[in-house]
Formats: C-alpha cells, structure tokens, sequence
C-alpha cells in the first residue's frame, strides 16, 4: 500500500489498485484521475521532482514513465526492469534517473535512465526480494535497498555501486525513507523496530525509541517536509509521529477499538499540511495531530471488485457490493461513504436491490438477507437450497421477494421462505413487472419464462424465444411496456409486454456478454455494460441511434443503474464507482 506525493504544489497524491493508477487531489479526493495503461497488475507510482512525469510499476516486472501534463499521459518509456513484481521505486532529485526493486530470478533490483532504460550502475548485495528503495536527493547521490533478507544495502555513485550492508533489522525490511534535506535515513521493518542512519556514509545514529513503540510490524514510513519528523504506518492499528533526532515518539494516532485486521496501517504519507494512512481494507484516513483518536475524514472505498449496485433515490444514497461482500452506503451528492457494520454475507453479493426501508441482497453464500437502510446493521439472514443468482421485489408488498437458484424460484414472504416453483430449465435472471402481476425468468435455456403472480404463488405462462445466448439480465421498463433482456451471446432485445413479441433486436454492438442492463425512469433509455467494458445507451425511441462509452470499467463493467434521466451510475473489475452525465440524442 505504496502512497506517493505530488512534489511541486503537493495538491496530488496516488496509489495503485487493480491495474489502475489513482491520481487524487489532497483536499478534495473526490477530484481524481485513473491511469489504466497497464496491462497487469500495479503496484506503485511515483512523481519525479520535476512533476512533470510518473513512472509506475506492475507485478509482471514492467515500468511505465507516462507524462503528467497532457490528458492522454504520453507514454515516453516501457521498460521490463525485473522477472517478478516491481515492489518500489524511486527518481533522482534531477528527474531523470530511477531505481526499481522487487522480485527477481538473477537480480531484485535495477538504476536506469528515464528517457533510454541505459543502466546507471547495478544494485547487487542482496540475497532475497528486495522491498523498498530511496534515491537521495541531494549531493553526494546516495541509494539504499531494504529486502527480504532482512539488509539494509548502501550505494555510492552514479555508477551506482555496492558500499555497504546494515544488519540491525532482524526480519523483512519493509519500507526505507531519506530525509528531504538529505542528512539522514530511516529504515522500519516486521520486527516492530525502526533505525535512524546518517545518510552520506550510512552510519547508525539511534534506533527508534522502545518507550510507546510499535507493537506490530512497520510497514511504511514518511517524512515531513522540514526533516525534523516521521510518520510509521503499523500492523498494530496505529500510525505515529517520531522525533527524527533522538527517535522518541511524540504522538499515536489510534482508530478506534477495531479489532480485525482490515485495520492494520499499511501506508502512510506526510506532505504539506497533510497527514494520510492508507489500512488494509483500502480506506485512506487523514489523520488529525490535534486529535490523535480522531481522524479528520476518512475516505472509503472497495479495494475488491464490485458485483452489485443499487439507488435509492428517496435518499440520494448510492449502495455498491464488493467481491469480499463488504456494502457501502454513498451519497451521490459527494460521495462520503459509510460502510455496513454487524455480520453480513459470507461470500461475494450478486445482486442489491432497495425494497422501500430496506436493502435486500443475494450472494454465493447460499442467502438472501434483509438490511435495515436506517441502522445500517446488517439484517436477517435467509437460508435457500443453493446461490441464488438474481432476486426481484414487489414494492405493493413491502415484505415479498423472489430469488432464482438453480432449479426454482424461491417465493420469500416477510424473511420466510413460503415457496418453492420448480422450474425445468436452469435460471438466471429474474424481473417483477411495474403491475406486479407478472415476474420473467430467464434461463440457460435462451429463454424468458413468463409466470403469472397470485398472492404468494406463481404459474406457468408464455415462453418468448427470444435470446440468442443464456439470458444474463432482465429488466421492465418502469412504465410496464417493454421487458428488456440481455445474454451472454452479446444482444440485447426488447420484447412489447402487450404482445410478448420483440419490438427491438439488433442491439449487438458489444463484443462481449452484457452484465447489465437498467432503464431510465422515463422508460425511453436502456444502459447496459458489458465484460467489454464498455457502456452503451440506447433509446426506445430511436432504436438505430446509440451513444458508446467505451473503456469505460477496465476489466469490464459488472453494474448499471440511473440515478435520474440523464445520470448514469456504474462499476465494474477495476474497483470504481463512476457517474456519468448523458446527453441523450
């Protein structure tokens, strides 16, 4: 969890997730940019001093150096610097030369120019993975190494050459910081100790104080601009701010009684006024040296891949589903985001949907469950014979909701299962018309299964032929006329709820299956997204006329929903939720 900052106006700082590269603004991080250029996944980014310039790295070996300055970020290197995942890296005060470290087979670690990938000298001593690295950035031009091997490695040059090992960590050397004045360096490790050296001849000037030390591995360190100080990021759910002249801490940042390890700090940075630690669950904590049991603000976000979506628009709250079935509560306002507490799913939701108070939900862990949206606690749990796929809800009857597993439809009323409809094809999607009298099941069978509603029982109807490919997503339309389906062969029709005839085929412009589809709630606009990637708009009303956002979710995109007529919100495999403003032909 590598954080960099922004050296000239300190306004920015990344980090990486998925393939992507983040790039947020320091004040108001709802601001951001995504670099995707990477084919693999990234592990670390860094600004060269000029600001001019980013080099990021990924767990194939590769660095990229793309410009800052256009909004294309002109790509001016790729280099394949080591066999195995690239773990840091760091440029020279100049901008133009960089160290990279990680894994590797016959090296862990490489100093090249910027502009060409020619070697500056050879980064050799080490025994295992190197970890963490720094560049000096002041004369004379240093470079330290932190591995595996639990070393400490120091380098003269440029050439670069091998000086020096420091042997005081007795595990993993996890992260290695030179001041910004260029006088000193600090090295933390796993094994809960720290180390303050003298930076031109790497001499050991005291290690971190064992009074209000750490009590958990250090995993990353960062300097204030003056060099009179340092922040640690722990394993121990703390952050702390050391003197850098005699090691003692001078404060603790500590973030409640939590005591799972989605809270361990893994990352921190101080740049400017701005004190930020990043926790393994991936939520960014702007830490408050005034209130050091306090955060300022605290900046949530999935670190996984988002499998569901819903809008509750009563609220103006966004509610998005990760792979690790952790559920976040957005306002679409700002974006300020609260997380579910309490015992949820076990494995990754598949479907959200709101029911007038509540959240319900479907997930891989064999259950439906029904979420309060005022406690935000997770509610009660329903057991069903298998994963249910898709779920549908009547909003007449507050308490009634249908799921499709494997060979039924599963009818629940008020938590309790009071239904079982066999069915003799395999389900897969499932949608409740705006009358609530007629509930479409589609299935592996290319086709959608038509049931009539009575109360708490369902009977067969019409079988529409209609799909090319397994069905993936059904929806009505919010005003009862049209039922859209989409399919794993890539179409989307739309089927007259009048007739049960296709009024629209044709739409076949993604390239891979459709995920999913959602109207808009004048019922003239369908969206869809695809394992493509790309988001399509369509209207009703002009069915040969679309608008194409391609690229939109690298990885593709798992989830639509509209927020109104003409705000579009999805997500998808890179971990982001995006709302996007559509201007319909």
């Amino acid at each position: 969890m590598l954080l960099g900052g922004d050296p000239k106006n300190k306004q920015q700082f990344l980090y990486c997730c998925g393939n992507s590269v983040f790039i947020r603004d320091m004040q108001d991080p709802i601001k951001s940019e995504m670099y995707n250029e990477h084919q693999f996944q990234t592990t670390v980014a860094r600004y060269a001093p000029s600001g001019f310039y980013i080099a990021s790295g990924d767990v194939s070996g590769t660095v990229r150096i793309w410009d800052t300055i256009n909004k294309e970020h002109i790509l001016k290197l790729e280099i394949k610097v080591l066999a195995g995942p690239i773990l840091d890296l760091q440029w020279s005060d100049d901008s133009k030369r960089i160290i990279a470290v990680g894994e590797g087979k016959d090296k862990f670690g490489a100093v090249f120019l910027f502009d060409s990938g020619s070697s500056v000298g050879e980064i050799s001593g080490h025994a295992k993975n190197i970890q963490s690295c720094d560049f000096k950035q002041t004369r004379p031009y240093r470079v330290i190494t932190g591995g595996e091997d639990c070393m400490v490695n120091f380098y003269e040059g440029p050439p670069f050459k091998f000086k020096k090992s420091l042997k005081e960590h007795t595990r993993f050397v996890n992260c290695i910081r030179f001041s910004p004045d260029g006088n000193k360096f600090v090295t933390v490790g796993s094994d809960m100790k720290g180390f303050i050296f003298d930076a031109k001849e790497g001499t050991l000037i005291t290690p971190l104080s064992e009074t209000n030390a750490h009590t958990g591995g250090i995993y990353s360190v960062s300097w204030s601009g003056d060099s009179k100080q340092f922040l640690t990021a722990s394993a121990d759910k703390t952050c702390k701010i050391y003197n850098a002249e005699n090691g003692e801490c001078v404060k603790t940042f500590t973030f409640g009684d939590h005591t799972g390890v989605e809270h361990q700090m893994l990352g921190c940075l101080w740049q400017g006024g701005e004190l930020i630690s990043m926790s393994l669950e991936g939520y960014l904590y702007y830490l408050d040296i005034n209130n050091p049991s306090q955060p300022k603000k605290v900046i949530r976000g999935h670190n996984k891949f988002i499998t569901a979506l819903a809008f509750d628009s009563t609220a103006n709250t966004i509610y998005s589903a990760s792979y690790d079935a952790r559920v976040l509560a957005w306002n679409a306002s700002n974006a300020n985001a609260e997380e579910m507490v309490g015992k949820g799913h076990t494995n990754q939701i598949t479907r959200m949907l709101i029911q007038g108070k509540n959240i319900i939900t479907s997930a891989l862990d064999d259950s439906v469950r029904i979420t309060p949206i005022a406690s935000k606690q997770y509610g009660e749990s329903i057991a069903l014979d298998s994963a249910p796929v898709d779920i549908a809800v009547s909003h007449k009857d507050q308490g009634l909701i249908f799921a499709v597993i494997t060979d039924s439809i599963v009818v629940i009323k008020d938590g309790k299962v009071v239904n079982k409809h066999k069915t003799s094809f395999q389900p897969q999607a499932v949608a409740l018309n705006p009358a609530e009298n007629q509930l479409a099941v589609g299935g592996k069978d290319n086709s959608i299964h038509i049931y009539t509603v009575s109360g708490n029982n369902l009977s067969d109807g019409p079988v529409i032929q209609a799909a090319k490919g397994s069905v993936t997503r059904l929806a009505y339309s919010p005003d009862g006329k049209f039922l859209a389906c989409s399919d794993q062969s890539r179409e989307i029709v739309v089927i007259d709820t009048a007739s049960n005839q296709v009024k629209i085929e044709g739409w076949v412009f993604h390239t891979a299956r459709v995920n999913d589809i959602a109207w808009t709630p004048d019922s003239l606009h369908l969206a869809s997204g695809s394992l493509d990637g790309a988001l399509y708009i369509w209207s009703v009303q002009h069915p040969t006329s679309r608008i194409a956002l391609k690229d939109s979710h690298r990885g593709g995109v798992n989830n639509v929903v509209w927020l109104d007529n003409n705000t579009l919100a999805s997500s998808g495999q890179d971990c982001v939720i995006k709302t996007w403003n559509v201007t319909h032909h």
